[in-house]
């Protein structure tokens, strides 16, 4: 288990890198089966010096258990691939790739951020876990464990980027900008006015029940600004860590859904916090006195969506016009990433507006 915490270290590094570009890049995963025959010409995808050894630890690259290896600790690979043709003692953990089992694994079999495929002949003595993936078990398969599916799709887009670097020969992301049929680039667009739809909703209900502690996130950040965004950061990079923290300690499974509850949530009151903000200072900015809270909530989303909504407005016709919505959005989504974790930041500098922060 030990191999399995440094990857899972490894694992939150590279997450933080990916975040700010999972929403701008379309990913796709070359999966490819590897015989045997073609390990020698790839590099280091096969390590066989031992065909009995006490752990198999990869970063890039992937793993092969052959039929005839034993591994008696854990086979862990992060940003590549793991294929258990073998005997594997310990967990199989494989982290932004794709994890297949033919053979047999004595303890978990877990992955992230990609598609487990149980072969007819494979046998896991443990769990099987599969977080922001998907599983396909074959007919025949044995699992003695728990089969555990935990659906986080952001990860699905943010983890092929994370890897890109420490697997090229696997990983690729490509950005195609002018294939995008007019109907996939009409929902998108429907999608996005959903979105906003339900930011107003949330925003008008969070001001009407908690006006009192939204002002305390707005004061925090208008006054401490960049410390909010620190703290807004440090709190955004953490989320995951927790994530894994209670996945590994097995009996906090349980409490995953709650903490992603008060994720949400959080990040929704210091959404509605920042919109306040800005709405607060552009009124003042205007000569604009007394105006109610919700107008000021409602001019910060304003400010904060246009050039995003535009982005994808103007994507519209197609052609070249999907190259300046692309810009645009790319724009809109650096200041709504950073207006994002400055609210955040603000809801834990007032322990979500409990209490005010500072002087």
């Amino acid at each position: 288990m030990k191999h399995s915490k440094i990857a899972v270290f490894v694992f939150f590094i590279l997450i933080v890198s990916s975040t700010l570009f999972s929403q701008i890049i379309i990913t796709k995963s070359l999966n490819d089966t590897v015989n045997k025959k073609d390990t020698d010409s790839l590099i280091g995808i096969v390590d066989t010096t031992l065909s009995n050894e006490k752990s198999r630890v990869k970063v890039g690259e992937d793993i092969i258990v052959l039929p005839e290896d034993t591994i008696s600790g854990d086979a862990v690979t992060i940003g590549g691939n793991l294929d258990v043709q073998g005997f594997v003692k310990g967990d199989a953990v494989c982290i932004g790739g794709n994890l297949h089992i033919s053979g047999t694994v004595q303890g978990d079999a877990t992955v992230i951020g990609g598609r487990a495929t149980i072969d007819s002949t494979a046998f896991i003595k443990g769990d099987l876990t599969s977080i922001a993936g998907r599983i396909h078990r074959q007919k025949g398969a044995r699992i003695k464990g728990a089969v555990n599916s935990i659906s986080i799709p952001i990860l699905r887009s943010v983890l092929p980027f994370a890897f890109k670097f420490t697997s090229p020969h696997k990983t690729h992301i490509y950005y195609h900008p002018f294939i995008s049929s007019f109907a996939k680039r009409i929902t998108i667009f429907g999608v996005y006015t959903v979105k906003i739809i339900a930011l107003i909703v949330f925003i008008l209900l969070i001001l009407l029940f908690f006006k009192t502690g939204v002002e305390r996130v707005s004061d925090a950040i208008e006054h401490y600004f960049w410390r909010s965004v620190l703290a807004g950061f440090i709190g955004e990079i953490l989320f995951i860590p927790l994530t894994i923290l209670l996945l590994v300690l097995i009996i906090g499974i349980p409490l995953i859904p709650l903490l992603w509850m008060v994720i949400v949530a959080a990040l929704i009151f210091g959404y509605t916090g920042i919109a306040y903000t800005i709405g607060r200072i552009a009124a003042e900015r205007r000569g604009w006195i007394n105006k109610s809270p919700y107008i000021l909530g409602l001019i910060g989303l304003v400010v904060i969506e246009i050039i995003p909504f535009f982005g994808r407005l103007v994507s519209l016709p197609g052609g070249g016009f999907v190259f300046v919505g692309g810009v645009l959005r790319i724009i809109g989504f650096i200041i709504s990433f950073v207006a994002t974790i400055a609210g955040l930041g603000g809801v834990i500098l007032t322990r979500f507006g409990f209490r005010k922060f500072g002087k």
